[in-house]
């Protein structure tokens, strides 16, 4: 893993491959690789040298399903080409230029209607495509991203954390926010059931932004030691209704979901973060219906959130990369992903090795 400082010594600007590896999501667990060559940058455009794509678990999604795009989307990597001369600009309206460090903001937002006007990007209202869904992603040497789309990474903080800004930090503080706000009076009790990476990230950041009592709860024991070492608590009763003012789900299981139902407080909020392709569905049962309470669904995060995610990052964000990280190269890929899936490894980096 390396800094900022090592990272800029290594980057060779302006030296760009003729052509690119990328990864192939054929369907069925199915990866393979294939050349192809660099043509220009669309203006518009910044072409980034990936130095770290992490695997998330809404990928195996795509591996099992297959892609017509390659995929990818948690990048941090460093600007080698540009298409427009001078640089085209950021969200911030700066020039993104020649030896930018970067991490990709994944929805390709439009920048014009009322919510991008107000910074709120992740909700834009003509949003039509997801870097590493519907359109090319980071397991690849190389990958072209709109200039908009690359949030400059600050000086102090490595590629190797920036990265955990998008999905582990960004997308937890962003859901907690939401689910802070519909309290009336500070939350005492937090219980987050999953412990992967992003209930880690949960974990880490609900911390930072000072409730009490964070607990846990994962049926795997080696995922809840990880969380219990980063400063939850083990949940010990799940049985029992009305305990926890904010119940955070991260795993997309069905009975995770009805876990965090029976647990909350009246007036409290479930934030739904966990993804699988299980329909939501609300139990119409007495509990349900009785119970007075939030539920929150949250979709990655705002721009103009960004400068708060750094300061977390900097506080939780070296800890939680080597917790979580393992590092590996392209080539690797189909093994990563057997490991990841078989949880014998927690956030697999597909990390760039000089060619």
């Amino acid at each position: 893993m390396t800094t900022g400082d090592e990272e800029k010594s290594a980057m060779a600007t302006g030296d760009v491959a003729a052509d690119n590896t990328v990864a192939r999501f054929s369907g069925n667990g199915v990866i393979a690789f294939d050349k192809v060559d660099l043509g220009p940058v669309p203006p518009g455009e910044v072409r980034l040298r990936v130095e770290v794509c992490a695997l998330c678990g809404s990928d195996k999604r795509l591996l099992a399903a297959g892609s017509p795009v390659v995929p990818g989307h948690e990048i941090a990597g460093v600007v080698v080409d540009v298409g427009d001369a001078g640089g085209p600009a950021d969200a911030a309206g700066h020039a993104v230029r020649v030896g930018t460090r970067g991490i990709v903001y994944i929805p390709v937002y439009c920048g014009s209607c009322a919510q991008c006007a107000k910074g709120r990007t992740n909700r834009c209202l003509r949003l039509g495509e997801l870097i590493g869904w519907q359109r090319d992603g980071g397991f690849a040497d190389y990958v072209d991203v709109p200039a908009r789309c690359v949030i400059p990474v600050p000086d102090d903080i490595g590629l190797d954390v920036a990265v955990l800004g998008l999905d582990t930090v960004g997308t937890a503080a962003h859901g907690l926010r939401m689910a802070l706000a519909t309290q009336p009076d500070p939350p005492q009790r937090l219980l987050v059931v999953g412990c992967g990476p992003l209930g880690l990230g949960v974990v880490a950041v609900a911390q930072q932004l000072g409730v009490p009592e964070v607990h846990a709860f994962d049926p795997n024991d080696a995922r809840l030691a990880l969380a219990r070492a980063g400063g939850a608590r083990q949940a010990t009763d799940v049985d029992s209704e009305n305990q926890y003012d904010i119940a955070v789900e991260v795993s997309g299981a069905e009975p995770a979901r009805e876990l965090a139902q029976r647990v909350i407080v009246p007036g409290g909020a479930v934030l739904a973060l966990g993804e699988s392709n299980s329909p939501y569905t609300m139990p119409a049962t007495p509990r349900w219906r009785r119970t007075d309470c939030f539920t929150v669904r949250s979709f990655y995060f705002p721009l103009d959130e960004v400068a708060d995610n750094w300061e977390l990052l900097r506080r939780c964000g070296p800890t939680l990369r080597d917790r979580l990280a393992t590092p590996l190269t392209l080539p690797d890929l189909p093994e990563a992903f057997e490991s990841f899936a078989a949880g014998d490894q927690l956030k697999p980096f597909i990390v760039h090795t000089a060619h």
